[in-house]
This record gives C-alpha cells, sequence and structure tokens, in this order.
C-alpha cells in the first residue's frame, strides 16, 4: 500500500524540480528591471542586442528599437518602420548574429578603417555602426539610407504585395512555419523546375542546333559537356536569388542560404570538371595530327590534372565561402606532412616514377614493351602506374616506380622483326640443288619490299645429325606484329614453293638401317635429272619480277572468290 504513495511522492518531486527552472525564468522576466538608457548603446554589442532583442515577440518595446536609428531624420513610426524592414533583411538572408563576437569595447575602433564603426556583416559593408558625438553606438547615417533599396532588392515588390493581402488564416502556424510559407515552398521550387526545363529546351533547340552547322565538332562536346551541369547552375542560381521571399526565420534562412549556396559551388565544379574533359578531348584532336606521339602520350596526363586542380579548388572555394580558415587549414596539413609522406611514400615513389617515365621516354601509348612479369601494348600512362593491355586481353596495372626501376623491352620501337630459323634438308640433296635452295630464298627475300633489304643472311650451314642444314636469318620491315605473321606467312609458303621447284625434300629426325643393294638395283634420284641452266631458271623464276615469284603469297579461290578466314573479314 506503502509503495504507490511513494512512487506519486517521487513523481511529484520530480515534477516540481523540472518546473522550477522554468517558473525562476517567468519570475526574472517579470521582475527583472528595465535596462537604462546608457546601457543601450554603450559600445556595438549592447546596441545590437537592443535592435534585436527588443523586437521579438513577448518583450518587444518600440521605444528602445528606436533608439539604434537616432541618426534618422523620419518620425518615430518611420524609424520603427526601418529597423523592422532591417531585421526582416537580416532573418531572410539568414544572416546569424554571434554576440561573443561583437567588441564590447565603448572606445571600438575599425582595423582598417581606423575609424569609431563596426561593420555586421562582409557581406553588407553598407550595414554598420558608428559612434556618435554623445558616446553612443547606432545605426550610421548611411545604413538608414540604404535600408529601403536592401529591403526593395531582398524582397519582390509582388511577393510583398501578395503576402500582405493574404487572408489571416494563412499567417497561421505549423511547427514554426506559417501556412502560407508552405504553399510558396512548393510554388518556389516548381517555378525553378519549369524554368529549368525552359532553359535546357532553349540549349537544345536553339543553341545546339547552331552548333551542329559549323564544321567543327569541338562545339558539339562543349554543348554534351555543359548542358547538364548548365541546367542545374540555373535552377541553384534561382533559388539561390529567390529564396529570401519565403521570409523564414534567420536559422532557417542560414540553413537554407549554405545549402544553396554549397549546391552552387558543386554545379560550378561539375561544370568545369566537364569542360576538362572537352578541353581534353579537343587537346586529343589536335595531337594526332602531329607525327611525335609524345603529345598523344601527354593528354590522360593533362585531362587528370585538371580533374584534380577542378575537384581541390572546388573544395577550397567551398570550404572558404562556408567560413573556414582555408590557410590555416592547409598550415595545419603542414604539420602532419612528415606523416602523410611518410604513409604515402608508394604513391609519392609511383609519382616520381612517371615522372621519370616522361623524362626518359622508354615507350609511349601504343608500343608493345616487356618487362619481368608483363608483356602487351602500353595503353595509359597515369600519375601512378601505367596500363598494359596484354596479348590474353587482359588489362594489368603496372606501377611506375616498379617500371622505373626495371629493364624495359620495347618491342614496339624495332624498325624491324627478326626471323632465324634452321631449314633440315635431307642427305638426298645434290650441291647444285643446295646452291639452288639457297639462292632462291635468297632471291625470295630481294623480291619482297617487306623484307630489310640491306642484310640478311641465307646460307648452307652445318651438316646435321639427320640432315643438311640451312640457315635463314632475315628482318621483316614490317608495322606490326600482325603484318609481321602475314609476311612470314607468305615467306615460308615461298620456301615450300621453291623447294617443290628444285626438288629438295625436307628431313626429319629418322634412323635408316642400309643394307648391301644388288649391283643391279639402281638408288632413288631426286631432282638429279635437272640441268644447271634449268637451275639457274628456277633461280630467277622466283627473283624479282621472276614468274614464278609470288612475294606477296599465293592465293586458293573458290567459284572465283579468294578464300580468306583473316580476323578482320
Amino acid at each position: 500500500m506503502n509503495k504507490p504513495m511513494i512512487r506519486v511522492s517521487r513523481f511529484s518531486l520530480i515534477f516540481i524540480l523540472l518546473m522550477l527552472p522554468f517558473s525562476a525564468v517567468t519570475a526574472f522576466q517579470e521582475e527583472a528591471p528595465q535596462p537604462r538608457d546608457g546601457d543601450l548603446l554603450s559600445n556595438p554589442q549592447r546596441t545590437v542586442h537592443t535592435f534585436l532583442h527588443w523586437q521579438q515577440s513577448g518583450h518587444k518595446n518600440p521605444e528602445y528599437v528606436i533608439k539604434t536609428m537616432k541618426l534618422a531624420d523620419q518620425s518615430d513610426e518611420q524609424k520603427l518602420e526601418l529597423a523592422e524592414q532591417l531585421l526582416k533583411v537580416f532573418d531572410a538572408r539568414g544572416l546569424l548574429i554571434e554576440y561573443e563576437r561583437i567588441p564590447a569595447d565603448p572606445a571600438y575602433r575599425d582595423s582598417l578603417s581606423g575609424m569609431q564603426q563596426y561593420i555586421l556583416f562582409p557581406s553588407l559593408p553598407e550595414v554598420y555602426l558608428t559612434k556618435t558625438a554623445q558616446n553612443e553606438w547606432v545605426f550610421s547615417r548611411t545604413t538608414i539610407s540604404n535600408i529601403p533599396e536592401l529591403y526593395q532588392n531582398t524582397f519582390s515588390s509582388w511577393v510583398t504585395f501578395i503576402v500582405d493581402n493574404l487572408p489571416e488564416w494563412a499567417h497561421n502556424e505549423w511547427l514554426g512555419i506559417q501556412i502560407w510559407q508552405y504553399l510558396a515552398v512548393f510554388v518556389w521550387l516548381l517555378s525553378g523546375l519549369i524554368l529549368m526545363k525552359i532553359f535546357n529546351f532553349f540549349l537544345d533547340n536553339y543553341v545546339r542546333r547552331v552548333a551542329q552547322k559549323t564544321k567543327f565538332t569541338w562545339d558539339d562536346d562543349l554543348i554534351d559537356g555543359v548542358e547538364k551541369p548548365a541546367g542545374y547552375i540555373f535552377l541553384m542560381t534561382f533559388y539561390f536569388l529567390t529564396y529570401s521571399n519565403l521570409q523564414f526565420s534567420v536559422s532557417i534562412s542560414h540553413v537554407l542560404a549554405s545549402v544553396l549556396e554549397i549546391a552552387l559551388s558543386a554545379a560550378v565544379v561539375w561544370l568545369f570538371y566537364n569542360l576538362a574533359d572537352v578541353l581534353s578531348k579537343y587537346l586529343g584532336m589536335l595531337t594526332s595530327k602531329t607525327e611525335t606521339t609524345l603529345d598523344d602520350q601527354l593528354i590522360p596526363l593533362i585531362r587528370k590534372t585538371l580533374r584534380v586542380f577542378v575537384i581541390v579548388m572546388g573544395m577550397i572555394a567551398i570550404l572558404q565561402n562556408n567560413g573556414y580558415n582555408v590557410a590555416s587549414l592547409i598550415a595545419g596539413l603542414g604539420i602532419g606532412g612528415l606523416a602523410v609522406a611518410l604513409a604515402a611514400r608508394e604513391t609519392l615513389a609511383n609519382f616520381f616514377g612517371s615522372v621519370t617515365i616522361f623524362m626518359d621516354r622508354p615507350f609511349k601509348i601504343g608500343d608493345w614493351i616487356k618487362t619481368d612479369n608483363v608483356e602487351g601494348t602500353v595503353e595509359e600512362v597515369g600519375f601512378r602506374s601505367t596500363r598494359i593491355r596484354t596479348f590474353h586481353n587482359s588489362l594489368v596495372s603496372v606501377p611506375n616506380s616498379n617500371l622505373a626501376n626495371t629493364d624495359i623491352d620495347n618491342l614496339g620501337l624495332r624498325r624491324y622483326r627478326r626471323l632465324k630459323t634452321v631449314l633440315n634438308l635431307t642427305y638426298s640433296t645434290t650441291p647444285e640443288q643446295m646452291e639452288a635452295f639457297v639462292e632462291g630464298i635468297k632471291a625470295i627475300v630481294k623480291g619482297n619490299d617487306h623484307f630489310r633489304q640491306d642484310f640478311y643472311e641465307v646460307h648452307f650451314n652445318s651438316f646435321g645429325a639427320h640432315s643438311l642444314d640451312v640457315l635463314v636469318y632475315v628482318f621483316f620491315d614490317v608495322p606490326d606484329w600482325s603484318t609481321e605473321l602475314q609476311q612470314r606467312h607468305n615467306f615460308l609458303l615461298e620456301i615450300l614453293r621453291l623447294a617443290k621447284e628444285v626438288g629438295v625434300e625436307f628431313a626429319f629426325p629418322t634412323q635408316t638401317l642400309h643394307m648391301d643393294s644388288f649391283y643391279g638395283e639402281e638408288p632413288r634420284k631426286i631432282g638429279a635429272d635437272r640441268s644447271e641452266e634449268e637451275l639457274a631458271a628456277a633461280v630467277y623464276g622466283f627473283g624479282p619480277n621472276g614468274e614464278k615469284a609470288h612475294p606477296e603469297g599465293i592465293r586458293i579461290y573458290k567459284d572465283g572468290e579468294e578464300v580468306d578466314f583473316g580476323a578482320n573479314k
């Protein structure tokens, strides 16, 4: 029975303790003495407090407010109206006033001008306090004369007219916001989206048409790059210039202004980010017309550098515009620079590796290179790594620090591509046939423009265990690997045809058991019945412009159409 009573007593005690501060505050508000006139304008901080505090609902005192407008030549009603308009400007623009940052020194002087005046906001230098001969801080005559213009620039006249003529229910509040403001937000957002659609329509149907009529292509790329960010910039600019007409409280307006400013800055960064891509593409078109490939290799780095530059500068601008001291932030980063350098030593090593690659130029984009672990075609050289497309069509990213410290075999810089092979002929080949075969191969090389003509070696080189060995050491003068394979194919086909023509056979590893034959049996003869004239004719037939020469390879046809299953067919 006692426990419920004890719980009620504890609940009552807690309720009394919770209500005690509110009672104290209420008592303080009721019994607090009115400030003396000398304290209202004694220093900049007190003047700002007088201007703001005595205009708040619950303790409005027009008599105190108009004291801050002493330098105005109007009546008290007009002074009060000016004060109310100035406060609405502060609230609608989201200009928060922090009392602790306002000087409380009655003898305060501006550090730049040296005069006894205090500017409330850097964004509104025309609004400032000044000290009078009576040692009172009040709003200056310049401020008072600029208040009507500031009010007109902050609020649209037709919006003000509509708000002043709204019915009484529209000014009722729900969650601290008036009913008409909810409707105004909807109309505000809808108007911005409609205007953005109109802007995009004009950009697509007029500006793009003009760009398509020009002979250039970069202007089309420019329209594609700026179309979306330009639309968002237009939208955010409209919202940023008109949000004050919503007439929210200063806290809501401050947050809204900050969000819109960040969104607008982000849209501008987006625009310049796309412009960096358009510029890189245009530079790529210019460099593709030059003979050197160094500028082609620099384009990816220029594109990445511009992107990083735009993002970094955009972040600095956003931080600076939102009240952060970027200089002190950078200085703070310098303090931890050593730790960052230690943590990013691999990144720095790769960066200097890329610098080394660009200075030494061991390869360029498109080259076929071979390192210790990878072989393929260079696709891109970046700040951190180089991307190589292997012959398995995989993409390998090799850190630049590794490339700078390893052996690189640049097969793409070869002018000539070597072919070294040994042809094995049977021991039944006669000396005349061997000479004809060797000279015939030389004639094939001479008759093909895809071979290096100033140096090649074709010789009867050795007696093998099962064959007579002919060394073929030639060089193809071709631009790429695919052409090399095609010319190798043609060359080997010519050798096959030559061997058939001169009557030689190719050997392969065999073991022959030779038994004495009867005298009446004659050994097999291959090509021995050909005269020297016939062999010489065969050699010239495979030479330049010879009737049997086919340096481009033989072709086979079906129904009059060449049979070709090449990769590009």
